[in-house]
């Protein structure tokens, strides 16, 4: 395995964005031992034709599948396909500035076994990873947190690609949102850290179900779902004793906000199918859990 550095990034009704992001990922490769896989989950509206016109085709490999398996699916057939010694997971409305990619490869030799966060600028606040919430579980790491990250966001970051094998990859059931914390809970009670890199990246958000009241409904199905499937797979017994309780208090407010953004009836199948397809998930992972020591170890640990 070459120490090089793979970009996996996973498409879906994506090729407008690409459009306007990648030229700027090919900048910031410019002399870098960097490649690129694209797995793409929308194939009809021509990302390929984006790919082709600003990559040399030896540099990249395009992944097509019309099933759509889902984000997590393509994240881990993209890795599976990658022949260099660490990924960099990237969504496609990601902008990479001038001198991104030689700041993680110069972090990737400074430490290469670290999962690294890098940083995500949207909706006018900057974020870094993952952190641990009361009420929704997990959320988005402001960048101005004490604490060091949880895990790194799925939308930037970066892992050896022997770790992210070693730990199973994404656990494809979820589909979208909250892989990558459900990976996060599993690699800290393992006893893996994740680092921070001082790079911010313009990152939009949202494009591939902005405008398609169908796919806002699907995505509240399943942050309802996901977040009681990743407390049933990564949690301790002692500890899902207490969050369950909170999560469903939490799950009431939260149904408020569903309403009012006419998504109650999505929201509340999640629930459901969460509450349903929580014991066999939780069969699914076999390796150490979340536990309380690991929270309180969380919560205390501040940045250096």
């Amino acid at each position: 395995m070459d120490e090089a550095l793979t970009i996996v990034t996973v498409l879906y009704r994506s090729s407008d964005m690409l459009n306007q992001t990648l030229p700027t990922w090919v900048r910031s490769a410019e002399g870098l031992p960097v490649r690129f896989i694209f797995a793409d989950n929308w194939p009809e509206d021509d990302c390929e034709k984006v790919v082709a016109g600003w990559l040399d085709s030896e540099r990249y490999e395009y992944l097509p599948d019309s099933s759509n398996p889902g984000f997590a699916a393509g994240c881990n057939r993209a890795v599976a396909a990658a022949k260099t010694s660490h990924v960099l997971l990237l969504n496609p409305d990601v902008w990479l500035p001038d001198g991104a990619l030689a700041a993680v490869c110069a972090a990737i030799a400074d430490d290469p076994d670290s999962p690294i966060a890098l940083g995500l600028a949207m909706h006018g606040g900057e974020y870094r990873g993952i952190d641990v919430h009361p009420i929704s579980l997990f959320i988005d790491r402001t960048a101005a947190t004490s604490r060091r990250p949880l895990g790194p966001s799925g939308g930037a970051a970066v892992f050896a690609t022997e770790l992210f094998h070693r730990f199973g990859g994404f656990y494809e059931h979820l589909f979208a949102w909250g892989e990558d914390a459900d990976l996060a809970f599993r690699m800290y009670a393992a006893g893996l850290r994740t680092r921070e890199l001082d790079v911010m990246l313009p990152h939009a958000g949202g494009h591939s179900v902005e405008g398609d009241n169908k796919l806002q409904g699907f995505r509240a199905f399943l942050l309802a779902r996901n977040r009681l499937l990743v407390a049933a797979r990564t949690f301790t017994w002692p500890l899902m004793v207490v969050a369950i309780p909170v999560l469903a208090l939490a799950h009431l407010a939260l149904a408020a906000r569903r309403a009012s953004q006419g998504l109650l009836r999505p929201f509340l199948r999640g629930v459901g199918r969460g509450l349903v397809e929580g014991p066999a998930a939780r069969r699914q992972w076999k390796g150490k859990r979340f536990g309380f020591a690991s929270l309180f170890g969380y919560l205390k640990v501040r940045r250096a």
